[in-house]
Parts: C-alpha cells; structure tokens; sequence
C-alpha cells in the first residue's frame, strides 16, 4: 500500500520530491523514484508485503519495464508461481513484481488476471508509452490531469497540485452534483481541470494523446438465472471464504473494523476461522443510536482483542483536517466519525478488513426494498386510489407514526414527511435514477434553484446519475447496479481510502472481491430480498457463522446523530464560522436569506435541515482549506 504520482511532457525542478512530501502519510515507511526523459514517477511506501525486498519502482528482467503501484494484488502467489512456469525471473517476494511480468506476458489483458485493490502506472521506456489503471470496483483512487501537453497523475489531488503549471481552482459544475448526491461523481472532482480515472478502467499515455478504456464490467442478466438455494448458498460460501482468506495474506497484523451488523460480523466470524489472534474495532457516538454494546457482545464471542471509539462532539474541530485528507467536500459529517475509527486502528495494526461493498450486491440498504415496493404498488394499485385513498392517508397521518415506517434513527420530521409524499406521488413520473436520486438526496432540484443566487441558478439541474447501467434486467438488479457505479465508487471507497490512508491503515474489503461481485449479480432477486428480509443470501449463510440474533438483527442506519451535537459550542462555532453573513455572500453560491432560514431551523432538529446545513458547512471548509490554502487546524 502506498501513495504513487508522477507528470510526463514538461520539467519542473523539485516537483517530483513535493509530490512525494506532501503524501507522506500514505506511505511512511519508503520511497522511491524514477526519470527518464520527459517522465517521471514515484511513490511513497507502506509496508505490508514482502517487508525487506519490496520497495518499488520494480523492474522487469531488462529494465524496459518499471512500474509504481498502490494497493495488494491478493492473488500475486499463484501468479508468480504461473510466471515463473513460463520463463519469467523474479527478484522479489512480494505482489508489485507480478505486475511488469504479466504485462510483458499478457499485454493488456493482464489486468484481468489481477485480483485486488490497486492504481498502477507502468512506463514502457520502449516505446515511451504510460499506462495507469485502476481496480474493478474502485478501492483505490487515482487523479489525473492532461492539458496543454502537461500530463500529471496522483493518489491524491494535493500531490498534483504542488505543480505550478495547475490552478487551484473550483470546478463550478460540480457544486450541484455535491448539494445532490452529496459527493462529487466521477470522472469529475471539485478541482477545476483534475479528473478522476474511473474504476475498471485504464489509460494509455502515448505520444501525448491520453487514450481511456474499460477493462472490466458487470453484466446484468436480462431474465434473472434459475439458480436453487442451495447452488446460490454453496457459490457463496466458496467464493466469500476464498475472498477472505486472500485478504488475510499480509507479512504484517490484520485486524478488522465490527459493527454489529452482519457484514462486518461475517467477515470477523470467517477470520476466526484462519486466525486466533483478531482485533476489532468498533465505533459510537455515546448516543441512544449506539450499537457498541451489540459489537462488545460478538467480539467477545469470537474471542476478539475488542477496541472501541467513541466521537463526541468536540470531535467536530477536527473537520477541516479531515477534508484536507478527503480532499472534496463529503456532504456527511459522518467522515470523522471513520476518520476517528482509523486512528483509533493504526494504533494496533498495519491492516483492517471491513464490510464494505455487502449492502450494494446484496440489497441491504432500506431505498432498496423502498423503490421495489412502490414499484409494486404503482403496478398493482390503479392510480384513482392511489391519488384519492392512500396519498391522502399518509398525509393526514402525524410524523410520529410515519417516522415507525422507516428504519432511520434520526427524526423524520415535517421536511421528511413531504419528501416521502412527494416521492409517492411522482415516482411514476421518474426514471429509476432519477427516483434513486430523489429518495436519498439532501436538496431536492427545486430547493438548490432556491438556495442558490441568480448566478448560479443555472447549475440545477435534474440528470445527476448517469442512467446507461440501468436500461435492462430486474429491476432490483439494475437498482444495484446503479448504486455499485455511483453510491460505492464515488462515495463509500473513497471516504474509506482517504480515511484510513491518513494514518497510513490499509482498508481491505472482501465483499469486493470481483468473483464475489460477478456472483452477487448472476443470483437470482430473491436471494437478495424476500419479503421483508434485506439481505437474504448472507442471513441463511450466517446461520452456520454467527449467533441467532446476529443473523436476525435489522441493519441500523449508521449515521452521525447531529441532533445530539449541534447545540455544542463547538458545532455553533463551526457554523457561524463557515456560514456568516460575510463568508456566504463574498463565496456568492447561495442566497445568505436561505442558508440563514436553514440554520434557523436546526432547532426542529429534523435531520434534512440539519444534514443540509452540515454540507453547506463542509463546501465551505473545503474552499478554505483548498481553494483560499487556509491552514485551519
């Protein structure tokens, strides 16, 4: 695990040697370097595999080939043990070798042969030519900018722009892509002119035209396969344990994030099977919402060395450190409760393996079950009864009672009320993006035309998720597949990557193994939900892994409880910070009337009006801390 970078086609004296500084902390234990000509790269080292022997750039056997490489390739033992069968001459023990080898092997088609997590940038010093690429599900990220015969790539978008040829600048188009979906989709960033290789594909540097192609893909049966319980149970189990036992391979302690939910506790419960010797970590807010006494119970069961995190509302004043490692604006104060568990794990060990990716293949989260239930009830229910029984109903129905309906800990509220009668009432008049979109948004398209000054008006827009995954299939299949290109990639991963990277922690994900995601699509919708069961391929496999009532238990919603910490000197003295008068109408984004409105209403404690504010909050962190180089902490 590292942090690599790199720039092609201009000389910059001392560029490189930022580069590297400025991600210390993806790799502290090394670094290395390479020139030739117009190109440079290099990398920064966190030991994991093959301690001694494994710094990089590396070679191939003539040095025609050298790459620079972040993240494991789980696998790298079989395939040295095929590379070497067919002639090839390692010098190292450890996974970055396999690459150069397999390429000269393989050409292009060795990405395919690569089971991990990774970015890569592999110069052929024959033929001049770049080419960087990225894992099947996007674990690792990877920046890039290409313009005026200048190509400079990054782990982090900090290391790009030590150069003095790069802008630091907003990427104006991309404010309304965060206030909707909280987080910027890729290929763009909030950085004017920096893109975002996407995951699953590559891109191949030559003669100063960048050429990008997909590599990998996930394919979504048309007619949902006929696949038994006992087929899908038996696939699972062969799949899932080998997906764990490779992400256990590690020359340094493994331990693994818990919640009490049943993924993190699958992937515990199938450690124990290969280790003794596990630390888990767990996470709460010393909240109501709290699920720390359900994680304490399973660890001890499985004889874990338990840690557990509290974040409490002080904690808050760590923002602005954790959007310089995040790098964008999350509109979700929840990152520093992952920025706490991190640093709370790199105290222990080198390497966490987490849950992450489950509830995306496997239905778990509650818009899943929500979006295919309304689906039936708009098919099954003739619209006369729908507009004049049952819309009218929920209506007169009080917030308490509808707040039951739905497995959200935080407080519905009038705001949430409307949200879901609005999303009734016109889902059949949506796309299925664009009702993906409306159930999980912060800002409705009509509410950011409001919050934003004349200027920026324009900006709102509709179409914020790409809707080319969603043309065929089930509809629960493409809902996933929606939610895999979007949700995961753009958001999950990337807080998790930033999070942990700033202590230098390496994040594995099981779930995201690709077998593993190939599978989860080719079974059948009702091994993901039935009835009211998220999840249901993991709840029967778990009989035979976890105790009854972990396998029972409801997934809870992990958010960050901000109606329990916004009244905090701490929090008011971050809003009236980022959010005053002055700050508002001088960024001129928002009409400050609006923002004022909002903050005004934080008292309700509703969560929509309290999440909004936060990401007000955060864009206005991340211009501080980015765009005006603030050091705020």
């Amino acid at each position: 695990m590292c942090g690599i970078f790199g720039f092609q086609g201009f000389s910059e004296p001392g560029l490189l040697r930022r580069m590297a500084d400025i991600m210390h902390h993806r790799g502290p234990d090394g670094e290395g370097f390479f020139e030739h000509g117009d190109y440079s790269m290099g990398m920064r080292r966190l030991s994991i595999i093959d301690l001694e022997a494994g710094d990089q750039p590396i070679f191939n056997e003539d040095h025609s080939l050298v790459v620079c490489f972040n993240g494991e390739i789980y696998n790298y033992v079989e395939l040295t043990k095929d590379l070497k069968a067919k002639g090839h001459i390692f010098r190292t023990h450890g996974d970055t070798e396999t690459i150069v080898h397999a390429y000269e092997q393989w050409g292009m088609d060795f990405l395919g042969k690569l089971n991990g997590m990774f970015v890569l940038a592999l110069y052929d010093r024959r033929r001049g030519e770049l080419i960087i690429a990225r894992d099947r599900a996007g674990q690792k990220p990877l920046y890039y900018y290409h313009d005026h015969g200048r190509f400079l790539f990054a782990s982090e978008v900090k290391s790009i722009l030590e150069s003095q040829h790069i802008e630091r600048a907003c990427n104006i188009n991309a404010i309304d892509s965060y206030l909707g979906l909280r987080y910027t989709p890729q290929p763009q960033t909030m950085f004017k002119d920096i893109s975002v290789l996407p995951a699953a594909h590559y891109l191949r540097l030559a003669n100063g035209q960048a050429d990008i192609q997909r590599y990998w893909d996930i394919q979504v049966p048309a007619v949902p396969p006929r696949l038994s319980r006992a087929d899908c149970l038996a696939a699972f189990d062969e799949t899932f344990t080998a997906a764990v036992r490779l992400t256990l391979r590690a020359d340094v302690p493994v331990g693994a994030y818990l919640s009490a939910g049943i993924d993190s506790s699958l992937v515990v419960g199938k450690m124990r099977e290969f280790s003794n010797n596990i630390k888990t970590f767990s996470l709460g807010f010393d909240s109501p919402i709290d699920e720390l006494p359900e994680a304490r119970a399973l660890a001890a069961r499985f004889g874990c060395d338990h840690h557990e995190v509290v974040c409490v509302p002080d904690d808050l004043g760590l923002l602005p450190k954790v959007l310089w490692h995040l790098e964008r604006p999350i509109g979700d104060v929840l990152v520093l409760a992952y920025y706490k568990l991190a640093e709370a794990a790199a105290q222990h060990v080198k390497v966490v393996l987490s849950g992450e990716g489950a509830d995306e293949l496997f239905a778990g989260y509650s818009f899943h079950k929500i979006i295919r239930w309304t689906d039936t009830w708009q098919r099954l229910v003739p619209g006369v009864l729908r507009r004049n029984l049952a819309l009218p109903i929920l209506e007169a129905l009080p917030v308490s009672v509808l707040n039951k309906l739905f497995n959200y800990p935080a407080y519905l509220g009038n705001k949430g009320k409307a949200r879901v009668i609005e999303y009734l009432r016109h889902f059949g008049d949506r796309s299925l993006a664009q009702n993906y979109v409306y159930l999980r948004t912060l800002w409705e398209c009509n509410e950011r035309r409001d919050v934003y000054t004349d200027r920026y008006r324009c900006l709102a827009t509709e179409a914020l998720v790409k809707e080319s995954a969603t043309a065929s299939g089930p509809l629960l299949e493409r809902l996933l597949r929606l939610h895999f290109d979007d949700w995961l990639q753009d958001n999950l991963l990337l807080r998790q990557d930033k999070n942990t990277m700033a202590h230098s922690l390496e994040m594995r994900a099981p779930f995201l193994d690709h077998k593993l995601i190939e599978l989860a699509f080719q079974m059948p919708p009702g091994m993901k939900i039935r009835g009211l069961t998220d999840k249901y391929i993991e709840r029967l496999y778990a009989k035979g892994v976890l105790p009854p009532d972990s396998v029972k238990r409801a997934k809870n919603p992990f958010y960050f409880p901000l109606e329990f910490f916004y009244n905090n000197p701490r929090a008011k003295e971050l809003v009236a910070m980022t959010l005053n008068e002055s700050s508002v109408k001088n960024r001129g984004y928002f009409k400050y009337e609006y923002v004022k409105y909002l903050k005004d209403k934080m008292d309700a404690r509703e969560f929509v009006y309290l999440k909004q504010v936060y990401s007000l909050v955060m864009l206005e962190l991340w211009h501080m801390v980015f765009i005006d180089k603030q050091r705020l902490w």
